[in-house]
């Protein structure tokens, strides 16, 4: 075979690989997730069915039910009872807003007086870059607030008009991981009966590297994101703010995307309260962040001791991909699908690039 008949046929095999990919994570990948999540949760529970089995010697149909209850249950209490809390501050919040929006005028006014001191002590060159800046947000600012002001709606509609989505998918979920779970074992000698017998070994080392390496990366991610969360409500508390835990989702939610840290979220916060006159707070948080920095960079060498991550410069091309073709979801999926695809390279599953 020629060298030109090599580079026909690899490149249309990767543009079919390509695009085969669009399509599934376009148009497949939302009505197939409830069934994707159950099989991998089936496949997490599996080990525990069958030790349930051997001990208890019962049919599988009850050890897989009650394995998966009490899975269910256990991540669905931890669930119910933070939302129950993020509604009680969030009412609490919508409750004090009117107050809030009466007390804005004075402290933007207060912002402005030190901002206008800092000024006037500033250099000259300083200043001038100042004027400029200050020039542009007068131009520019009311047409940004309007649009923000757009978007917060637009998002607030989309959230609202979600809701019954999200409750269909969560209960076809539910009933996908019971009913998947009671017949695993099938289920994969079905998928294996369609695969070419070519493809079953490498799909067998697929799976086993999936669930040897991906997993342990996502359990070693939730347990950092877990510890971030903890130190970020513990701040929070000991700085007696009204909304501790509300404050604390949000921050360990942005540190979950890939490239983002709480810096993202904590810099400006304690940039604000400095304007605003509140040192002592935001010298707390800046506290916080190096505490949280501190307590990341000493667990994560120990709970990704041997899993491969992502490049910076990889993690943010995901990123913006992910975002500019799924939206905030391609964000946090994208880098997770190329991880996983780097997994199989260094295991030799597939060979995408030299």
């Amino acid at each position: 075979m020629s060298q030109l008949s090599v580079f026909l046929q690899k490149t249309i095999t990767a543009l079919l690989w390509l695009g085969g990919a669009v399509i599934f994570f376009k148009w497949l990948l939302a009505p197939l997730l409830p069934f994707l999540l159950a099989l991998a949760l089936s496949a997490m529970v599996e080990p525990s069915v069958q030790k349930l089995r051997r001990r208890m010697k019962v049919r599988r149909a009850f050890a897989a039910g009650l394995v998966t209850t009490l899975l269910l249950v256990v991540a669905g209490g931890g669930v119910v009872m933070v939302l129950a809390r993020l509604t009680v501050e969030l009412r609490q919040w919508s409750d004090r807003l009117p107050e809030l929006m009466e007390r804005f005028p004075a402290v933007w006014n207060g912002m402005l007086d030190q901002i206008e001191r800092w000024y006037a002590s500033s250099p000259a060159f300083l200043r001038s870059a100042l004027d400029l800046l200050a020039g542009q947000l007068m131009e520019e600012g009311p047409g940004l607030a309007g649009a923000a002001g757009t978007r917060l709606m637009g998002a607030a509609s989309s959230l609202l008009s979600a809701l019954p989505d999200a409750g269909l998918f969560l209960v076809t979920t539910v009933l996908a991981v019971y009913f998947t779970s009671l017949s695993y074992p099938s289920i994969l000698a079905f998928l294996k009966r369609q695969l070419p017998p070519a493809w079953q070994g490498r799909c067998r080392e697929a799976a086993h590297c999936f669930r040897s390496t991906i997993l342990k990366w996502l359990r070693a991610e939730l347990l950092l994101i877990l510890a971030t969360f903890g130190i970020l409500l513990a701040g929070f508390v000991w700085m007696r703010l009204d909304y501790a835990l509300l404050a604390a989702v949000f921050t360990a939610l942005v540190d979950a995307l890939p490239v983002l840290g709480t810096g993202t979220v904590l810099f400006p916060w304690a940039l604000g309260c400095f304007l605003m006159g509140s040192t002592e707070r935001g010298l707390s948080l800046l506290v916080l962040y190096a505490v949280g920095l501190i307590v990341h960079t000493l667990l994560e060498p120990r709970l990704l001791a041997g899993q491969a991550d992502l490049p910076p410069i990889t993690a943010l091309l995901a990123m913006y991909v992910g975002f500019r073709f799924m939206g905030v979801g391609g964000m946090i999926l994208l880098p997770i699908v190329l991880l996983l695809l780097k997994q199989f390279q260094d295991a030799g599953v597939i060979r995408l690039w030299k």
